[in-house]
């Protein structure tokens, strides 16, 4: 039986990273912020697996790429196998930067992918698959240029992991728009899993049609406890987000369980 890490946050800012462990392989999807590499690393090590088979990124934002910009940086000892991910051109990343010091983890990412990583380097394709030993990852969607709206966000890939025991959906931090689209072009049996991970950390992600579509039983949610609870310092519900309003959502459908990373680093067999 495989082994999931769900990594909790060990930074006050919103990040996620996931740890699959199978009977010989290890994997890694997205890791974190820049902060967050110590803890991933720690992981890593603890387990006596200094060496990761296969990295999967959803998209490029920094919450999800910069513990590997660190890894690769601070850990040599670390090393990487294969990176699997599909980005919009990273001229478009520059474009929609958002400030300066996310550019410099943008470049150092282009810089490693031309060069210690060009040959490691998997750009999926919606349908592959994917096996590592008793894990299977199927691409479900990749990025469409033809979305503009949400840029960063709707440039997730969505795919899905069986085991022999479970399934789960990897939504990364999708959009409303790039949610419509999965839905339009994906079976919804392709879609209902036993895990859901919540888009965007919860909240303005996609839309509630969507996981009704989907149908949710237990979420992994990659928010810290201020985001969370909705908390901009003034107590629950006083800040903007839309986690509280998400949580009713998945209230309504009847969701079984909640994994929140808020509350630490969680390991669950699959």
């Amino acid at each position: 039986m495989s082994e999931l890490y769900f990594l909790g946050n060990s930074t006050p800012g919103q990040m996620m990273g996931f740890v699959i462990k199978t009977r010989t392989k290890t994997l890694v999807i997205d890791g974190g912020n820049q902060g967050d590499y110590i803890q991933l690393a720690e992981l890593l090590k603890k387990e006596g697996q200094s060496h990761v088979d296969g990295w999967f990124f959803t998209h490029a934002d920094h919450d999800h790429t910069g513990t590997f910009s660190e890894i690769c940086k601070k850990e040599p000892k670390i090393s990487v196998d294969k990176v699997y991910c599909n980005f919009p051109a990273f001229e478009d990343l520059y474009a929609h930067c958002r400030v300066d010091w996310e550019t410099e983890l943008w470049k150092h990412l282009e810089e490693l992918f031309l060069n210690e990583y060009s040959d490691k380097l998997c750009k999926v394709q919606k349908g592959d698959v994917f096996e590592f030993d008793e894990v299977k990852i199927t691409i479900l969607r990749v990025y469409n240029p033809d979305i503009k709206e949400n840029f960063i966000n709707n440039s997730s890939c969505v795919f899905r992991i069986d085991t022999p025991n479970t399934s789960i959906l990897i939504l990364g931090d999708l959009g409303v728009e790039g949610g419509r689209e999965v839905m339009e072009h994906c079976s919804q049996e392709s879609l209902c899993t036993e895990y859901t991970q919540m888009a965007h950390h919860g909240q303005a992600g996609v839309d509630e049609e969507f996981y009704k579509f989907i149908k949710p039983k237990r979420c992994f949610w990659t928010a810290p406890d201020w985001l969370w609870n909705n908390n901009n310092g003034l107590g629950i519900g006083s800040g903007p987000w839309q986690t509280l309003e998400t949580r009713k959502w998945m209230d309504d459908l009847g969701v079984k369980e909640h994994f929140v990373e808020k509350d630490g680093t969680i390991k669950i067999e699959i």
